[in-house]
């Protein structure tokens, strides 16, 4: 079988086992870190609902990307006749995608903030700060959204932005959106944060002390800082793919190209920003799971609460 042939076929298996496999194990554990996040030693807690928020929205963008994919492997594909829906579709995706983005970088942030000597710093890693925060970056979002919706079409069956210089400033858009802002933000706080903790443990080395709970507390910080890291490097890992794809596009944009390239590049457009990009949705309690032995220890215990209490209910039934 030629190129042109194979990775069409690829895709297509990628699609009916890789995303349906990750929708699925990602939903459960999206499912999770909510719950776990709203238990009451967490949920009056500004990086918990950072957490929350970004698990909420990352489970919302995750099923609007994908389920329209897993449908379309065994139906018409809505994107391909239904301009509404290829307007609407990218609405939602991109809003609830950005959500979960912001969030992260807001959570970054607020561990900074926490870890901070400074007063004036350590005030935005408060509940009531987070209160605001999160509704403000909503509506930010779902306003800004409609911008780059504006800029797409459905043309000859393809649900993509306009050509000419529209494509270019949607291009740049995304580009920034997606790739930039995003990384450089969470990036930013994130060597912040290590900065801040390297310090503190400088400070308190020194100092024996047969207390317990500050020790705790300081476990726990570790704990946050390195799921924090790991969910970054995974980030980064399935966003570069799509921003290097957007400069390709824009770069080779007028180039003519035969058969095997077209069948490349739509395979590898198809695996950076569709693949990897929306798998991005699903990481956040993977890592949390491998990354923190507390994280792991207290979502046993949780998952034994809920058997015990559902045992109950069927023993008082």
């Amino acid at each position: 079988m030629s190129v042109v042939d194979t990775l069409p076929l690829v895709q297509q298996y990628l699609s009916q086992y890789g995303i349906t496999t990750y929708l699925i194990l990602g939903s459960i554990g999206l499912f999770l870190n909510i719950a776990y996040f709203t238990q009451p030693a967490y949920r009056d807690k500004s990086f918990s609902l950072y957490i929350v928020a970004m698990s909420i929205c990352g489970l919302l963008g995750l099923y609007i990307s994908t389920v329209p994919i897993i449908y379309a492997l065994h139906n018409p594909d809505p994107l391909t006749y239904n301009a509404f829906f290829c307007a609407i579709q990218f609405y939602l995706r991109h809003s609830f995608n950005e959500l979960l983005r912001t969030f992260f970088v807001l959570a970054c942030a607020d561990r900074y903030a926490s870890s901070s000597t400074q007063a004036k710093i350590r005030r935005f890693s408060q509940y009531k700060v987070a209160i605001r925060v999160i509704p403000s970056v909503l509506l930010f979002w779902f306003i800004v959204s409609i911008f780059p919706t504006m800029m797409r079409t459905l043309d000859k069956g393809v649900c993509d932005a306009r050509s000419g210089v529209i494509h270019t400033v949607y291009a740049i858009y995304i580009l920034m959106s997606l790739g930039i802002f995003p990384l450089t933000g969470s990036s930013v706080f994130a060597i912040l944060l290590i900065k801040n903790m390297k310090s503190i443990r400088q400070r308190i080395h020194p100092t024996i002390t047969l207390e317990p709970e500050p020790h705790n507390l300081r476990k726990r910080d570790r704990d946050m800082l390195r799921m924090l890291l790991v969910e970054l490097i995974g980030y980064i890992l399935t966003t570069i793919p799509n921003t290097v794809i957007q400069i390709y596009k824009s770069a080779a944009a007028n180039v003519v190209k035969t058969k095997d390239r077209l069948a490349i590049e739509n395979f590898t457009i198809y695996l950076a920003q569709i693949f990897l990009l929306y798998l991005t949705n699903t990481l956040s309690f993977w890592v949390f799971l491998s990354a923190s032995q507390t994280y792991r220890t207290e979502l046993k215990n949780m998952l034994i609460r809920w058997y015990r209490f559902i045992t109950r209910q069927r023993i008082n039934q």
